[in-house]
């Protein structure tokens, strides 16, 4: 298991302090028109509509352009765009007028993730665990533990995701990473705990219960396996990699006609993918196992 398969997970988890006010202050009669275009935005910003909202805060820019709260808007809207160099210069430019924006800090930290650039994301959220008036600290501490994992220190990312769920516990994200962590660490027993926890919490955890399947086969638990398979496919019943998982499960508990059926619907759904390709495979070496007169592949 490789670093950078959780990479994508996390950083899509990555927590954004999204949270801007709602109403801005700008210069004498032009209050209004600033007011307008920034809450256009926002309302753009929070239904997904993002080039309208660039359109919008960049109108409010122009009519107010030392505004921390429509900068900090802007680096969000650019953000959500995936314009990560856009998002720093703008949440460099919210913090230059109000270095106690700690939402726009931690979001700064965010985008440096996106880049990769580890070392200038810590500091960033460094920075905002020490302001006292920071609302949200636990989401900085998260994201450090996002940022300690793919500097591959397991230790600092494992401090930091714990330091999250103390801070505030109900982090299913968190519960998760640090099962990942855990299992990275062959800690297995560790890894299913906190795999159960964050698919107790999130019952639609599809990602959580293929995690526990996948330490479950490790442990030989195929039964569990199939159990725990099953939860995801209700969750969501294209998840072929749960599906090849339960397959190559039910085969080795001795239910080889239901596995093969499961292997084949994987194949059937993506044939030129790596899990169609696995799924073929698998297949392959079960009817090979067969043409020897082997009970078992």
């Amino acid at each position: 298991m490789s670093f950078g398969q959780i990479l994508a997970f996390s950083l899509a988890s990555i927590l954004l302090a999204g949270c801007v006010p709602q109403t801005v202050s700008g210069p004498g009669k032009e209050e209004k028109d600033v007011q307008l275009h920034y809450q256009m935005g926002i309302n753009y910003l929070n239904e997904g509509k993002t080039p309208q909202a660039i359109k919008e805060l960049m109108e409010a820019q122009k009519l107010s352009s030392k505004n921390a709260d429509v900068e900090h808007a802007l680096g969000l809207a650019y953000q959500a765009k995936g314009l990560n160099d856009k998002a720093i210069e703008q949440y460099k430019k919210a913090l230059e007028l109000e270095p106690k924006l700690s939402e726009a800090r931690n979001n700064l930290g965010t985008a440096y993730l996106a880049k990769s650039m580890y070392d200038e994301a810590v500091k960033e959220f460094e920075q905002c665990l020490k302001d006292p008036t920071y609302a949200t600290p636990e989401k900085a501490a998260y994201n450090m533990g996002v940022a300690y994992f793919n500097m591959k220190d397991l230790d600092k990312a494992i401090e930091h995701y714990e330091k999250a769920i103390a801070l505030k516990d109900n982090n299913p994200n968190a519960l998760y990473n640090l099962g990942f962590c855990y299992e990275e660490k062959r800690a297995y027993q560790k890894a299913l705990d906190y795999y159960k926890k964050a698919s107790n919490m999130d019952l639609a955890f599809r990602e959580a219960y293929y995690r526990m399947g996948v330490v479950l086969e490790l442990q030989d638990d195929h039964a569990k396996v199939v159990d725990t398979m099953k939860k995801a496919l209700e969750v969501d019943g294209d998840y072929h990699a749960a599906r090849l998982l339960m397959g190559k499960a039910l085969v080795r508990i001795g239910k080889v006609d239901n596995g093969v059926k499961e292997l084949e619907r994987v194949l059937k759904s993506d044939p030129e993918s790596n899990l169609g390709k696995e799924a073929q495979n698998e297949i392959a070496k079960l009817k090979l196992s067969k043409f020897r007169g082997i009970a078992k592949p």
